[in-house]
This record gives C-alpha cells, sequence and structure tokens, in this order.
C-alpha cells in the first residue's frame, strides 16, 4: 500500500474528470468547483490504498457522486 501521495500528480490526473461528473451532477459551476475541492480534501484526509488505476479511478468516481448527492440534499441548495 503507498502511502507516499503527490497530490499535484492525482489532481492532474482526476480533476478534470471529477469536474465533469459534478457539472452533470449539479448543473452549477460554482457547486462543481466546490465539490471537486471537497473530493479532494477526502482524498487528503482518507489517504486511501490503492489496488490499482481502475481502483483508484472508482474511488474518485465513487467519492465524486456521495459528493454531489451531499450538496444536492443539503439545505443550502434547498
Amino acid at each position: 500500500m503507498d502511502t507516499g501521495y503527490n497530490l499535484e500528480e492525482f489532481f492532474k490526473r482526476y480533476s478534470d474528470m471529477v469536474y465533469r461528473i459534478a457539472v452533470s451532477y449539479s448543473n452549477d459551476v460554482q457547486m462543481a468547483e466546490d465539490i471537486v475541492q471537497e473530493v479532494f480534501l477526502r482524498f487528503l484526509k482518507k489517504k486511501p490504498g490503492f489496488k490499482n488505476n481502475e481502483h483508484e479511478k472508482a474511488w474518485f468516481i465513487r467519492v465524486t457522486i456521495n459528493c454531489c448527492k451531499s450538496f444536492l440534499s443539503s439545505a443550502w441548495v434547498k
């Protein structure tokens, strides 16, 4: 399990995908930017161990979707 993360590398690899998912869920650019920030904060806090690149990508997709659902159900949006 590799715990030596290079955040910049992960950001370059996944930020565009995370942003596109967030925009498609929220239909709001500002909310999508907040979601991207939240996903990468969760990444830094959790420091998950990935088995392979597919697992890594799946983690970012799942966390992005979960963040979208949380943001959309929050009192701020309603």
